[in-house]
């Protein structure tokens, strides 16, 4: 029988951080038997929910489908809830390939999965999806819920623990999912666990990237960490279970902000009446460090090449802003992003750019005038040649203790992740980190 997998997502975990966990109770124990790969190279851009899809399909986004974490909207619904809106690449049906989670469940073995980004309307296994509800929509957060979820854990969780929570607030989405995690590992112990955990994340983008929030932070990840070792040793799983804790990506503290789509409200791209956007012909979607121009016709080659000048003039005007300048083809060619862009513009490091075309007036914004705005302390979606990088950690039967290799590519992820829970890939652009018992 294969053994079984546990991987632990700690979005924005950095090869940084390692220094302060391994000396924690419960990671300086980890760190006696462990494989390391200290800088994972992630895809561009460095969003969770493309990295999550890659990570358990081994495909870049121009396959899997997910090259954001949202979908572009010139006027999102819930603008304020952060940089780019609310409508999400949340449902499962988004992505375009087989995942490690289908592939597992095909083999007629159990899953759960705990926020982890891109599963809502998994029905199968005990599937706790990220996803929470708009506050203009119609429908209440239990039907919202109830349509995300598997059934047993919409029975078994939601009046337990969800209903009682504040979805918007990051804190309690994260204290609500470990116990759920726990639960199910103890009471079910399913063959595979894929656990997103966004405490980090969070705290990074309201405090900065170090303080002492993040420190206060790492120590409650490693808890969990030592939570779940003991869950699955009561559960008398622990000696067949391998373990995976990573980071999706880094963070960038924020120095600077650049309101892209004023330009192109100021050459007619993008029409305002009465305070709102009242027609378009191409705008700019923030990823946060780097956007994506959506053209309204792509095929219109006037208006492209109209879009096209406009940018490589910010650039040449703006240089301490703008870094670069990609036509999809060339995005595509080098980095394997694709979707309903036609260009992306990668900004200089620490440049957060904005989506606004209303209510401000300044194309860009220098430290101090935004101190007390509602603005990121740090971010990502930057291009994966910059920042810090995520680390791989892996201990358990089918791992090599103690091997520690400095660079690796998160294209090579998926494939260790299959062979650790014992299930063939079905297609994949890697190969596995070189961590395995089974490697020569």
């Amino acid at each position: 029988m294969p053994n079984k997998l546990i991987v632990l997502s700690y979005d924005s975990l950095q090869a940084g951080d390692l220094k302060k966990l391994r000396i924690m109770p419960n990671f300086s124990e980890i760190w006696e038997r462990a494989a390391v790969v200290h800088n994972i190279r992630e895809i561009y851009p460095t969003l969770t929910y493309p990295i999550h899809t890659t990570l358990i399909t081994g495909l870049y986004p121009d396959k899997h489908g997910i090259m954001h974490n949202q979908k572009p909207s010139i006027d999102p619904k819930e603008p304020d809830f952060s940089l780019m809106g609310s409508d999400w690449y949340w449902e499962k049906e988004n992505i375009k390939a087989k995942t490690l989670v289908d592939t597992v469940l095909d083999e007629g073995r159990s899953v759960a999965t705990s926020l982890w980004p891109v599963t809502a309307g998994e029905k199968r296994g005990w599937n706790l999806p990220e996803i929470w509800p708009v506050r203009e929509a119609s429908t209440s957060a239990r039907e919202v819920y109830s349509a995300a979820a598997s059934d047993n854990v919409m029975s078994d969780y939601y009046d337990r623990f969800i209903g009682k929570y504040i979805w918007h607030n990051n804190k309690d989405m994260v204290a609500y999912s470990v116990e759920i995690a726990l639960d199910i590992l103890g009471r079910h112990t399913p063959d595979l666990m894929l656990c997103h955990l966004t405490h980090l994340d969070h705290t990074r983008h309201v405090y900065g990237g170090q303080n002492r929030e993040v420190d206060d932070c790492l120590r409650r990840l490693d808890i969990i960490a030592g939570r779940l070792i003991e869950t699955a040793r009561a559960a008398g799983t622990l000696d067949k279970t391998n373990f995976v804790i990573l980071g999706d990506h880094g963070q960038i503290d924020v120095k600077k902000l650049f309101f892209l789509n004023l330009p192109f409200k100021d050459c007619g791209l993008i029409h305002v009446a009465g305070g709102r956007v009242e027609s378009y012909e191409a705008y700019a979607f923030s990823a946060g460090f780097s956007a994506h121009i959506i053209l309204k016709n792509p095929n219109d080659r006037f208006i492209k090449d109209k879009v096209g000048d406009l940018l490589n003039k910010l650039m040449e005007d703006y240089p301490e802003y703008i870094e670069a300048v990609y036509t999809s083809e060339e995005i595509h060619e080098t980095e394997r992003l694709a979707g309903e862009f036609s260009f992306v513009v990668e900004a200089r490091e620490g440049v957060l750019l904005q989506n606004d075309i209303t209510g401000v007036e300044s194309l860009v914004m220098e430290p101090g005038a935004f101190d007390n705005a509602h603005v990121y302390k740090s971010m990502h979606g930057h291009h994966p040649n910059k920042g810090e990088k995520p680390p791989f950690v892996a201990f358990g039967p089918g791992v090599k203790p103690g091997m520690h290799i400095e660079n690796g590519d998160i294209i090579d992820i998926a494939q260790t992740l299959f062979a650790l829970a014992g299930v063939p890939l079905p297609q994949s652009k890697g190969n596995p980190l070189p961590v395995l018992e089974t490697s020569p």
